[in-house]
């Protein structure tokens, strides 16, 4: 019974102060995404759009990873994974002030594609500069460690989305679902990204260098491998962004609308979804060391197909439960693929990968979204959810055909 515990607990013995201030930062930016999540879809139809106008406004934000993934991870390789941290996580705070000074459309979306753009850096910046202050055989663990706090702080965030505008909204006289009252809610957003600035300021690059070098070793392969290598290993990614774009942005309006359930409670069930994805990114580790990073990849993308199915059943108990389910699946599988593609290249074309990764997965999710949207005017989310299901089940065979690097599993 004390196998575990002793695990885990020299699993944060490890812990560099600068891991720990960089999971700091992780769980600001989570806490702040998770709002936004809740709160923009809410947002958006207070203005007077519909779901295919939320569809669009997530494939705008997911367009901009497609766009900059590339330059991002160059630049990353270029000057540093910290830099390129600090000056995203800076403009995503900006753009969502900029966003919430108007209410015209035409404005939000290019600003909205601003916001798409520093989350895409952000996010892509994170992994290779964990990846430079832990040791290989660490990175499963630590991957899903990082991840899990990211999302697992999204319960808290959830359960304030929802919850804001109903406290916001008598301070200002009007109704819990009036623009002003989610625009006030959405000003937490910007500040919490501000404040995830400050875990970062109090180490240098050269402090980074040097943890690397005295504990991760990453030394060059010498060699660097063909750029379309680097796109097939990106390819699950694209995936899994279809599976999700297709379901996930439009989970508060799936629960709002076939159950007719208030805010706070849409924000209490995402809430919950967020704390079963960071449990799913605990475990990943353990089950990668059991089954190999391959299998347990693959094989809870697969999981994740049925679970969506059975959203699909009229009744609140079993659909909350199988969307925890499907969610705790997917968080296990993305710090798995992240360790598993870096594993797979030499360290001098991580960022590179790693922002490839993210593009890909931005321009699958950007896509999937945008004809959620259009098919669910038309047909409800019954298609929507078996589309996904099937991108989750191709996208977990993919990982038998690309040639990862063998875990010895």
């Amino acid at each position: 019974m004390t196998i575990a515990p002793k695990r885990v607990a020299t699993l944060f013995a490890d812990f560099s102060p600068v891991v720990f201030r960089i999971l700091i930062h992780s769980l600001l930016f989570g806490l702040a995404a998770s709002i936004s999540d809740v709160l923009f879809n809410f947002y958006l139809h207070s203005l007077g759009y519909g779901n295919e106008v939320a569809g669009q406004m997530n494939s705008i934000f997911r367009a901009a990873g497609v766009i900059f993934g590339i330059p991002v991870g160059m630049l990353i390789d270029k000057r540093g994974a910290r830099k390129v941290l600090m000056f995203s996580i800076t403009a995503y705070g900006a753009s969502w002030l900029a966003l919430l000074a108007t209410t015209d459309i035409r404005v939000i979306a290019p600003v909205y594609f601003l916001v798409g753009a520093a989350n895409i850096a952000t996010y892509t910046a994170i992994i290779p500069l964990l990846s430079s202050v832990i040791e290989a055989k660490q990175r499963a663990s630590f991957f899903g460690i990082n991840a899990g706090a990211t999302v697992a702080v999204g319960f808290i965030g959830s359960l304030l989305g929802g919850a804001l505008p109903s406290i916001i909204a008598p301070l200002v006289s009007v109704s819990a679902t009036d623009q002003l009252a989610y625009r006030l809610a959405l000003i937490s957003v910007s500040l919490i990204g501000f404040i995830a600035i400050i875990p970062l300021l109090g180490f240098s690059a050269a402090a980074t260098k040097h943890h690397a070098a005295g504990n991760a070793a990453p030394v060059s392969s010498g060699h660097k491998l063909p750029f379309m290598r680097l796109v097939l290993f990106a390819s699950q990614g694209f995936l899994l962004g279809l599976g999700g774009g297709l379901v996930v942005p439009f989970q508060n309006l799936f629960f709002r609308e076939h159950f007719q359930l208030p805010d706070a409670q849409v924000g209490l069930i995402l809430a919950i979804s967020a704390f079963a994805m960071g449990f799913g990114s605990f475990i990943g580790g353990p089950l990668a060391k059991r089954f190999g990073l391959r299998n347990a990849a693959a094989w809870t993308r697969f999981l994740a197909a049925p679970s969506l199915l059975l959203m699909l059943i009229p009744n609140l108990w079993v659909s909350a439960g199988a969307y925890y389910l499907s969610r705790l699946v997917i968080g296990v599988t993305f710090p798995l693929a992240d360790a598993l593609v870096m594993q797979s290249v030499p360290v001098e074309q991580r960022g590179t990968s790693t922002s490839l990764s993210s593009m890909l997965w931005s321009f699958g999710w950007s896509a999937a979204a945008l004809m959620s949207g259009y098919i669910q005017r038309d047909s409800g989310f019954y298609w929507v959810f078996i589309a996904s299901g099937v991108a989750y089940v191709i996208s977990g065979i993919s990982f038998y055909l690309i040639p990862f690097k063998d875990d010895g599993h």
